[in-house]
């Protein structure tokens, strides 16, 4: 009987592994060029790939972190090629400081700017309001979709609306916050929020909508 040559296995090995590797740049190009859009279904159909092989390399990338996915099941671009400290987010957080500073000298209250990471937002900047009495969260921390201005703002826009969206003492007690948000040229879902005391926020809502409105129409997003 014939032995099988090892060196023909290695040499299949290779093969495959590069086959997982293309099959992988392939998904991440995928989902840069569409972040927070695309299904496990999706990413098969534009692949070519049964939904098990699909399902196999998405989960593999999401758990070495080089992909993320949200509670829809909509993948994103994951930390380990988008972390905090990358140009791409320091790049974001200079693009829209004008946008910022101008939305906090119209408000008088803290502005914060996140960007959508998988299931949660991410703060990347903000400007604390000179008020005593002031909402502040460090830059780096995440925050859920569903209970925050900013991630409902961004949950908004992956469904098609670009509306501001709002918290009412839904994430913090005592802390109430408006948003919007919209994609920028390279794809990142992007959105700027404006958190205060709730009694103050109610008093001076109207205001914080339209500088968020007028922010919306001007900041460097594509929508």
């Amino acid at each position: 009987m014939t032995r099988p040559d090892p060196n023909e296995r290695t040499d299949a090995g290779r093969e495959d592994g590069i086959q997982v590797l293309r099959r992988a740049a392939a998904a991440l190009d995928e989902i840069a060029a569409a972040p927070g859009r695309l299904r496990l279904v999706d990413l098969g159909a534009q692949l070519g790939l049964a939904k098990s092989t699909a399902r196999r390399l998405l989960v593999g990338l999401v758990e070495v972190g080089f992909a993320a996915v949200d509670d829809q099941g909509r993948f994103s671009l994951g930390d380990r090629l988008l972390g905090l400290g990358s140009a791409d987010v320091a790049g974001l957080a200079a693009l829209f400081r004008p946008t910022l500073e101008q939305v906090a000298t119209t408000t008088e209250e803290t502005v914060d700017l996140s960007v959508l990471r998988g299931s949660e937002m991410l703060f990347i900047d903000q400007l604390e309001s000179a008020h005593r009495l002031r909402a502040v969260s460090a830059v780096g921390m995440r925050f859920p979709l569903q209970s925050t201005a900013n991630g409902k703002a961004a949950t908004a826009l992956l469904n098609g609306s670009t509306e501001v969206a709002f918290d009412r003492d839904e994430h913090t007690v005592g802390i109430s916050a408006a948003g919007v948000a919209g994609r920028t040229a390279g794809g990142h879902v992007v959105a700027i929020s404006v958190p205060a005391p709730t009694e103050r926020f109610a008093t001076h809502e109207k205001r914080i909508v339209a500088a968020l409105t007028a922010a919306a129409a001007t900041a460097p997003w594509s929508r």
